[in-house]
């Protein structure tokens, strides 16, 4: 998130405001300075997309290997859902 609030403080205001996606590192709470980060770049982009931590992300080489999951398939869908994106 740090890397991300750098980079979106030196967004040029010409280019198209980006989304953001977070991607969960971990089973747990997303801790307090992320979740801070998080709140303070949303005035800078068009919408932040979460993903949940998924433990077969990390066992997979290709992007599409991962969609034979279904926890993986599910997380997809509401990606693109929550980027506006239609199937």
């Amino acid at each position: 998130m740090a890397s991300a609030v750098q980079l979106l403080g030196a967004w040029n205001p010409q280019v198209p405001r980006p989304y953001l996606v977070v991607v969960g590192d971990a089973p747990l709470r997303m801790p307090r300075a992320s979740a801070y980060r998080i709140r303070s770049v949303r005035p800078r982009v068009l919408g932040i997309a979460r993903v949940p931590y998924l433990v077969r992300l990390r066992e997979i080489d290709t992007p599409a290997a991962g969609l034979a999951y279904r926890d993986v398939q599910k997380a997809a869908r509401n990606l693109r859902q929550q980027l506006g994106l239609n199937d």
